[in-house]
């Protein structure tokens, strides 16, 4: 079991693109998700995000497009921005909107 788990819409599954870069080696060809989340400012007022995530199986998201869900994720720091990624085996579960915070 994750310890970070995300709650949000999903609002896209996609791949990007591919293609093979200066040395032959081909790059690209990732499944990601677009979650539409959001977070509590210290004023009170709220800021919507939307979050790319890496997952490996795409499949297991797609019945839950335009859904609230809640995802297992892994984050790694990278500069001053944060990359998150479904851990292998991750699947969304559904939110009930009745009883969602």
């Amino acid at each position: 079991m994750s310890m970070l788990m995300l709650t949000g819409t999903l609002i896209n599954v996609f791949q990007t693109a591919t293609g093979i870069n200066k040395e032959g080696k081909e790059f690209g060809g990732k499944h990601k998700l677009q979650m539409l989340g959001s977070d509590i400012l210290q004023n009170g007022e709220t800021q919507n995000k939307l979050i790319d995530l890496t997952c490996h199986d795409v499949m297991a998201f797609q019945p839950f497009i335009g859904q609230q869900v809640t995802v297992p994720v892994g984050a790694i720091p990278s500069g001053k921005q944060v990359i998150f990624f479904v851990p292998k085996g991750g699947k969304p579960s559904a939110v009930d909107v009745g009883r969602a915070v």
